[in-house]
Parts: structure tokens; sequence; C-alpha cells
């Protein structure tokens, strides 16, 4: 795994913080690497905020929702990118994946579902179902319990999708 914290850019208008650059093979291959780098990046981005630990505990649950769809639901060879941008209380995430037509589909129809009316619904009906884990749930809890907004960047030329969260956990930007 990569990581870099010194590449000026920005999303959006947001100013870059961190970007993680690892093998989607090996990420897919322990289901606790999402927690890891999870659990680091939110450790990262959190010394500034006005109750850190409250912060750093609420980011990495929502990045780790991201992590574990694409666990989930990814395509087979190439990185996994994620990228962290920043502006006051604003936080945006951008995960790039290898996608094949089939992938991508399910992005598409998953972030399509965050949206519909019924979302909430659909998350309590795949919460508390007894078969395997519908992989779109963490995206459902990302809209519904952390009010994030999604959007989905789909570039078929390189067979990548870039799923895009844009979240505030808190409302005071920063530290007096």
């Amino acid at each position: 795994m990569q990581v870099h914290a010194d590449t000026p850019s920005m999303s959006n208008g947001l100013p870059f913080m961190l970007e993680m650059d690892v093998d989607v093979a090996e990420f897919s291959s322990d289901w606790g690497n999402c927690d890891l780098m999870s659990t680091y990046v939110s450790k990262m981005v959190s010394t500034d905020r006005t109750d850190s630990l409250l912060f750093a505990n609420l980011y990495s649950s929502a990045v780790n929702e991201l992590f574990e769809t694409a666990f989930r639901v990814h395509g087979e060879n190439g990185s996994l990118v994620c990228k962290f941008f920043r502006n006051g209380n604003l936080d945006r995430v951008e995960l790039s994946i290898p996608a094949n037509d089939a992938v991508a589909d399910f992005y598409a129809a998953a972030i399509e579902r965050t949206a519909a009316p019924n979302a909430n619904e659909a998350y309590l009906n795949i919460l508390f179902q007894s078969d395997a884990i519908d992989p779109a749930l963490g995206l459902l809890e990302l809209v519904l319990n952390y009010g994030a907004a999604l959007q989905l960047r789909e570039d078929k030329q390189n067979q990548r999708v870039c799923i895009v969260a844009e979240f505030q956990l808190e409302e005071t930007a920063t530290k007096s």
C-alpha cells in the first residue's frame, strides 16, 4: 500500500489531504484490510477536529462502509485508489476501483437505490434479512446514517468506476 500526503490537488473546490493506493487483489485478500485502512485514515485526518476522538470514530465508520462495499464488489485487476479531500467541515472521499460492466452496473444501481424514496425501508429490509448480505448495504448506510451524498463516475475506456462520497460529520470545522 502506498500513502501520499503531498500531492497538491483539488476536487470540486476541496483541498487534497491524503491518497491511498493498493492492489485490489491484495486489498480483497483480507476483510480486515477495510478496518485497518479506515482506522489509519481517520487518525490522519482527525487531529484538527473539535472532538478528534469522536470525529475519528465516525470518519472511520463512514469510510469503512465504502471499503467494505469495494471489498465485496470490484473488478479483478488493478489498483484501489482512495483520495481524501476537505474544506472546513465538508469531507469528500473518492474511491476508484477496477470495474467491468457488471461491477459498473452494480454501483450505478446501488447508488440509485440510495436516492430512492424508499431507501430507508430498503435499508431496514437488507439489514434484517437472514440471507447473504446485500453488497449495497454499506452505501445505504453511508447515505442514511452519515448523510452522505453519493455519485458515480465511470471510465469505461480504463474499466474503472469512482464512487464519490461527500459528508459532514461535525458542525464546527476545527479547534479554536
